[in-house]
């Protein structure tokens, strides 16, 4: 009786198991593809990435059962990006499309205009030519959040940090609509505060290390790393070669405050990843089109601050900052 029960027992649990197989072989070719499409590893890209799993999953939405995702990089690569872009875009399983940035955004916007698309930290959609006029008229199936920086707020930490500030310098892509908006505002807060901004372009990164050593020369009292991919990219060289001449760097990137500039008001690219997140549930799940959800304005941002790259520039950091800072590095 034991073997009978043993051998029933068996082929009861294979049946099972074959049940089982065929229910995930179903699901699997049915469930939502999300495809999150990136120019290249970044540290705020990364944050928006992880921000959006753990929104959905926060959210109640199971990863393998509820959705699939599919992370694709560039690695810098404009052809690589264009050739994913398209690729993505005639992918019939693909529900939705997170993009990264302004770049990949637009890649896939020329591949795509049907494809639900969400953008996550495009700094100007209707410049990036996304929307005609307005955030209203959408130009294709495409919406998500802007991560347009809080200038006045990040020059007034500068001001607080370094109260006689009289020239910054920067520069940035000129190929970039991002750093096109990006150094508008910089240029608009300068104008406002009587400080004199020294601005280089360039077209690559190969270019960069000529044109910032023009910056450092020109006696300025502060470099300013724009909303521009080149530049945050070689934020650890910049750094570098301002430590050698005693210039603190500022940026809008959380991350590169880590790696040594003195500061920011900078957005929580991880928040904005989660405000993402509730947009897509609400596409994959309400049945809703990316075109008919609000684009969602990052407008606040959290202070962070680098003690150590401010102690090593003689910059005393006054109490009223540090009481509010989201981050200090020691």
């Amino acid at each position: 009786m034991k073997v009978k029960g043993i051998i029933f027992k068996s082929i009861i649990l294979s049946f099972v198991i074959l049940l089982g197989c065929g229910r995930s072989n179903k699901n699997n070719s049915t469930i939502n593809h999300i495809v999150i499409l990136q120019n290249k590893p970044q540290e705020w890209a990364d944050a928006l990435k992880l921000g959006f799993s753990d929104g959905l999953m926060e959210a109640g939405y199971v990863e393998g059962t509820d959705y699939i995702l599919m992370n694709r990089s560039a690695t810098g690569d404009p052809l690589a990006l264009s050739s994913i872009a398209k690729r993505i875009a005639n992918d019939s399983r693909v529900s939705l499309i997170y993009t990264l940035g302004t770049q990949a955004s637009q890649e896939m916007f020329t591949a795509s205009k049907t494809k639900n698309i969400l953008f996550g930290a495009v700094t100007d959609p209707v410049s990036a030519g996304f929307f005609k006029d307005n955030l209203d008229s959408p130009l294709g199936n495409i919406s998500g959040t802007q991560d347009l920086w809080p200038y006045p707020a990040q020059f007034d930490l500068i001001e607080s940090l370094i109260p006689n500030i009289k020239k910054i310098g920067t520069l940035y892509s000129s190929s970039e609509v991002n750093s096109q908006v990006s150094i508008g505002h910089i240029k608009s807060e300068c104008s406002k505060r009587n400080i004199k901004l020294i601005e280089r372009s360039v077209t690559s990164e190969q270019e960069l290390s000529l044109a910032l050593s023009a910056i450092i020369n020109s006696e300025i009292d502060l470099f300013y790393i724009p909303a521009d991919n080149v530049t945050q990219a070689s934020s650890n060289f910049i750094i570098a070669q301002c430590n050698r001449k005693n210039i603190p760097v500022f940026t809008g990137i959380s991350g590169i405050v880590e790696q040594g500039a003195i500061g920011t008001v900078g957005t929580n690219y991880y928040e904005l990843g989660k405000v993402n997140a509730k947009q897509a549930a609400s596409v994959i799940f309400n049945n809703k089109k990316a075109s008919d959800i609000d684009v969602a304005i990052a407008d606040v941002g959290d202070i962070y601050i680098n003690e150590k790259a401010c102690l090593n520039l003689n910059i005393a950091i006054p109490d009223s900052i540090k009481s509010k800072a989201f981050k200090i590095y020691k």
